[in-house]
């Protein structure tokens, strides 16, 4: 075949080589694009919306930087329990366990601790985070997440102060100097805690089982058909399954433990709060310490 013959064939196979590339190279745009609008979609239905105010900071904005409210209300949550556990080092440790044989943990004569103890203050504005605590109302979800936020915050932050502060500790911190029993020993909790609130919450309605109970008593919920036990109200879906086990947490509690009045007082403080703010739809009235008891169980 002459190559004038060839010529021919020759354009029409490189013709059809670069329409192809054509078309490839068009078909992988399209499908870029697709993907990225796609993309955007799914992350506007999946991601949640950015809250202009984040409650974790009771109405502020949180601060440059942040990424989402969960990653804010995070960190306000560190904040908020990091200056609690800075606290206890020189005070009286505010837990509801709280080691009534405490002792300040910082050597007499030591420096004073810090965040910035353990923080560099160049890449943390402490001041501003610490004057922006939420409170204990906003961080009350985080408390409750025991074994995925509370305890590993509280086992990094003692390994870290024992490493970085050792010369101005009176001894190695452990969890029990400031805790009545180690937080983590969930047998002791759940043999201590359920069975108290039980009786706590049976109060409402039965006469209350204690070594001074009310002469006056009378029910303090508004409909005697309630359920003696309003849990769920105030935890949720944890609140929920201790319902739902009464038989195996309505037992006595432990008597070192229901005997121990400063951690009794501490105890039922906290809860006759937490009943007043979350469960008052359920209540004749604002619960006191008198409706239960014949005198003041904290004098």
């Amino acid at each position: 075949m002459s190559a004038a013959a060839t010529k021919p064939a020759l354009y029409i196979a490189i013709g059809a080589f670069l329409g192809f590339l054509l078309g490839m190279v068009v078909m992988i745009a399209v499908q870029s694009t697709d993907t990225s609008e796609s993309y955007s979609d799914d992350q506007d239905r999946t991601q949640p919306q950015q809250r202009p105010q984040s409650q974790a900071t009771g109405g502020r904005t949180p601060p440059h930087g942040a990424q989402g409210p969960d990653r804010a209300q995070q960190s306000f949550a560190k904040v908020h329990f990091m200056k609690k556990f800075v606290r206890a080092l020189t005070e009286q440790p505010e837990n509801m366990f709280p080691n009534p044989e405490y002792q300040p943990l910082v050597k007499e004569g030591g420096s004073p601790i810090t965040c910035a103890n353990c923080h560099d203050p160049k890449s943390l504005n402490l001041d501003a985070m610490q004057k922006n605590d939420p409170g204990d109302e906003a961080v009350e979800p985080f408390r409750r997440m025991r074994r995925g936020f509370m305890i590993p915050l509280m086992e990094k932050w003692v390994d870290r102060l024992n490493k970085r502060n050792a010369a101005n500790l009176r001894k190695a911190v452990a969890c029990t100097d400031c805790h009545l029993f180690d937080p983590r020993d969930d047998e002791t909790r759940f043999s201590v805690l359920p069975p108290l609130m039980i009786r706590f919450v049976k109060a409402l309605k039965e006469q209350p089982r204690n070594r001074n109970p009310a002469a006056n008593w009378k029910p303090l919920l508004k409909d005697p058909g309630t359920p003696a036990m309003l849990c769920s109200v105030c935890h949720g879906d944890s609140g929920k399954g201790m319902e739902q086990n009464l038989a195996r947490f309505d037992k006595p509690p432990p008597k070192e433990y229901a005997q121990n009045k400063a951690f009794m007082v501490n105890l039922m403080e906290r809860w006759v709060k937490r009943l007043n703010r979350d469960a008052q739809a359920y209540l004749v009235k604002a619960v006191v310490c008198l409706d239960c008891h014949d005198t003041d169980p904290r004098r």
